[in-house]
């Protein structure tokens, strides 16, 4: 990072908290890009997955008068996937609209990780096109107030395209993403211990557990009257390296 666009991102940061505030299950409608101006210089982030796809982690796009290019419609059919699979997320109520959808996910700042070229999904089995969606995520406050320097994050991989490393890439740009938003730290309140990928995910990204909730979720796929344990993550974004996710 150049010493102007550092000395830009310091002044704007200054003025970044000016919002009101959402917490991690609530919020107000908004379009994912609150602040998106201290993000230039990584935003769009292209890069190559596994299997040589080609794709960038970039803003949702909008398009109102065209559903089939309209990216919030992809983003809430895919957290209501993830709602029906059960084993991920906390939520049982899948969302009806785009506005409720909205003002959970899109609240502050929120990303897709979007195809750019043609390819195949992670069984080899079907195709997949350009501008498809691979996955997407949010960062946002986790508390109010004096706490709200603290954010969280909220990550969905396409079922098709796990196994990818579309969830390394998430989280590597969530990071960085999330530091240069100005948030001194990261904390996610419900990892499950069955969801042993998002598990390795954070420990291997250097995340540490600091919480543990015994008797958590009932999750699907899990015994009858069986609950799960739930862990708490967090990371140190004051710690992560400057040059992180360089570009």
């Amino acid at each position: 990072m150049t010493t102007s666009t550092t000395a830009a991102i310091s002044k704007i940061k200054c003025t970044a908290p000016r919002r009101s505030f959402t917490t991690a299950y609530q919020g107000m409608p908004g379009d994912g890009k609150h602040n998106h101006r201290l993000l230039t210089h990584i935003i769009p982030h292209k890069t190559t997955l596994k299997d040589g796809r080609h794709v960038e982690v970039d803003f949702f796009r909008h398009s109102p008068t065209d559903t089939e290019e309209d990216e919030y419609f992809a983003g809430m059919a895919l957290m209501n996937l993830v709602i029906r699979e059960g084993r991920s997320w906390p939520f049982e109520e899948e969302f009806t609209s785009v506005e409720d959808w909205s003002g959970y996910f899109l609240s502050h700042t929120a990303f897709v990780v979007r195809a750019l070229d043609n390819g195949m999904d992670a069984a080899r089995r079907n195709s997949s096109s350009q501008g498809e969606i691979l996955g997407c995520f949010y960062i946002k406050p986790n508390f109010p107030g004096r706490c709200s320097h603290v954010c969280n994050g909220g990550f969905i991989t396409a079922p098709r395209f796990r196994g990818l490393g579309v969830g390394r890439l998430m989280g590597n740009v969530f990071l960085r993403a999330a530091r240069d938003l100005g948030y001194k730290s990261s904390y996610f309140n419900l990892v499950f211990k069955s969801n042993h990928g998002s598990v390795y995910l954070w420990e291997s990204l250097g995340f540490q557990r600091v919480a543990t909730l015994e008797n958590a979720a009932r999750l699907e796929g899990l015994g009858e009257d069986e609950l799960d344990t739930a862990y708490g993550y967090r990371y140190d974004l004051e710690k992560l390296p400057e040059d992180y996710l360089v570009l």
